[in-house]
Formats: C-alpha cells, sequence, structure tokens
C-alpha cells in the first residue's frame, strides 16, 4: 500500500474556529480540490485503421489539457493537434502526475471525444469503454449498453465553447466514481469498441466511415494533490506532532517534551466520517492502515488551543 500526503499546519487558533473546523471538514478537505486536464500517458496501445494524430510531433501534448475550444455539436474537431485516434481496438492509460481523482458529488471527470450531430440531430460516435484504477494494475470497469452505448465515452458532442469544467454545458462523457464504488484512482483507460457499431448495419449509431474513438481530451474534474510540502507555521511557532507513513503505518510523534500537554488524534473519510479517535499518552503512536479501505483521510492532532492537520491518500 503506498502512501502519499498533504499537510497544513493550521497553528494556534481559538476553540470555536477549531470548533467549526471540525463540523465542516468536507467543506475544508475541497479547498484542496481542483481540476484539470490529463498531463500523463501511461500506456499506448494503437488499434488497427485509423492513426490519425498517433504521430510524435503531435501525440501525446494534442491530447493533454482541455478539449479543443472550435467544437461543436456539428463542427467536430479534426487536426491531428488537437485529437489522437486509437483506431479500431485501440487502448490508452492516462492520469495526472501529481493528482489523485477523488469522487465527490456528480461527475468526477469527462472524456471528450469528436463526436458530431449530422442529418438532424443523428450522432455520429465512435464510441469506447471506460475503466479505472488505484495501482494501474487492477482496472474496474464502468457498465455500458452496446445498443444505446449509455455509459460508453464518445457519443456526446463537445461544446468547445464553454467551460470543460462544468459537465451540464461542455458535452462530452462524464463519469461518476460512485457509481462503481471508488472512492479515489490514479489510472483511466479508454479502450476503443467502434467495432460493435460498425459491424452491425442495424445499430442505431451505425454509420460505414467509423474509423475508431478519437480522444481529444481528459478532464479530472475533482482532484486532489499527490504530495504537498509542509505548511508554514503561523507565528513561527513549531508543530507539536510528526506524521511519518511508512508500509501500512502511520507514525505520530509528539515534537513537545510536556508530558502533561494533553493530545489526541482523529481520523476522518473525505465524507467527514470519524474513523478513529484516540490520545496521544506518549512520544509516538502508531496506527495501523491495513484494514482501511484504500482512499483519502483527513487527519487532525491537536493539544490545548494548537491544531495539525493533514489530508492522507492511502494506496
Amino acid at each position: 500500500m503506498k502512501f502519499f500526503l498533504h499537510v497544513c499546519t493550521v497553528g494556534r487558533c481559538c476553540l470555536a474556529i477549531y470548533t467549526i473546523m471540525l463540523s465542516s471538514l468536507h467543506a475544508q478537505t475541497s479547498r484542496s480540490i481542483y481540476a484539470a486536464g490529463v498531463d500523463t500517458v501511461f500506456l499506448f496501445k494503437p488499434g488497427t485503421g485509423q492513426n490519425l494524430g498517433q504521430e510524435a510531433k503531435y501525440f501525446p501534448l494534442n491530447i493533454f489539457g482541455l478539449p479543443d475550444t472550435t467544437a461543436r455539436e456539428d463542427v467536430p474537431a479534426t487536426r491531428p493537434e488537437q485529437i489522437c485516434s486509437l483506431g479500431f481496438g485501440g487502448e490508452i492509460i492516462v492520469g495526472f502526475k501529481n493528482a489523485v481523482l477523488v469522487d465527490r458529488p456528480g461527475a468526477d471527470f469527462t472524456i471528450f471525444e469528436n463526436a458530431f450531430k449530422y442529418l438532424g440531430n443523428r450522432i455520429y460516435a465512435e464510441p469506447a469503454k471506460i475503466a479505472v484504477s488505484r495501482d494501474g494494475v487492477r482496472f474496474v470497469e464502468f457498465p455500458f449498453d452496446s445498443v444505446t452505448l449509455r455509459g460508453c465515452a464518445g457519443k456526446t458532442p463537445t461544446n468547445g465553447n464553454q467551460s470543460p469544467f462544468n459537465p451540464a454545458l461542455s458535452g462530452g462523457d462524464s463519469f461518476d466514481l460512485a457509481a462503481i464504488g471508488m472512492d479515489s484512482v490514479r489510472f483511466i483507460k479508454i479502450t476503443d469498441i467502434s467495432a460493435i457499431v460498425l459491424n452491425n448495419p442495424q445499430h442505431p449509431f451505425w454509420d460505414v466511415t467509423i474509423s475508431g474513438f478519437d480522444l481529444d481530451a481528459v478532464v479530472g474534474l475533482n482532484l486532489a494533490p499527490l504530495l504537498l510540502s509542509t505548511g508554514v507555521n503561523v507565528q513561527n511557532e513549531e508543530p507539536i506532532v510528526d506524521i511519518a507513513l511508512t508500509n501500512d503505518i502511520i507514525a505520530i510523534r509528539r515534537t513537545t517534551n510536556n508530558q502533561a500537554f494533553s493530545m489526541r488524534c482523529e481520523l476522518y473519510a473525505l465524507n467527514g466520517t470519524l474513523i478513529l479517535s484516540q490520545g496521544l499518552s506518549s512520544a509516538e503512536t502508531f496506527i495501523h492502515t491495513s484494514a482501511l479501505a484504500r482512499g483519502a483521510y483527513f487527519c487532525i492532532c491537536r493539544g490545548g488551543a494548537y491544531v495539525f492537520s493533514q489530508t492522507i491518500l492511502l494506496w
């Protein structure tokens, strides 16, 4: 199990402020949540047929960042500088160098292809199935319908003139980690399944020119940093605890020699549920994490009016 830390020292604060902090953990952790386009390709296995945008002078920069701003419902992105075709059966695994996707209410990431409307409201769709993973080895697939393409990427046109961070307006196909019981992931796998449409002339999305999924962008809507440096202590005060992660153990060490100084550690899930609460009576306390589900946790250690908080991501 791997560990990643986001450390934030709150410093001295009044009891009222601390009470407010405890009652709004969900809101506090959301301040470290941000949105961005993928910036890393972990694996690319091109399929057959179409290879637009696969050249080294275009790929992988053409799928990083945000979707093509010129794309519209009836005007798809077509330039190799903006899209990369996976080809029939092609597969790509993408993600973020220094971030992890976490589950929040609603959509957690959106995949933009170059689907478009033609002949009225008919959709030109080249679908892909989507799976996600925490470790890059064990993937969990989003369920999909091979006829309606519900649950697939590549069936909803992009509105390039709208914010890509607003799924209600941006177009593209959005996915919610809660739908498959995942609280956090690092890897997104996109696998072309266009052949199920092309090989069936009776399919509602059939078109003789279908040539494979064309990836424009993948935008993470709820990202948390993998690693941030320790925050600055307010009023130049020394921290009262030090938290270190080794294998499946969280080690909490008191840095004050005053044993009469009462201290307590509380561990919360990202949604604010209290997982553990214990006093720090000795110089060093250990928390075994092997029984904890993988995901994000929020740790608070306090002594008197001093508060030390830290977000921990378990992998």
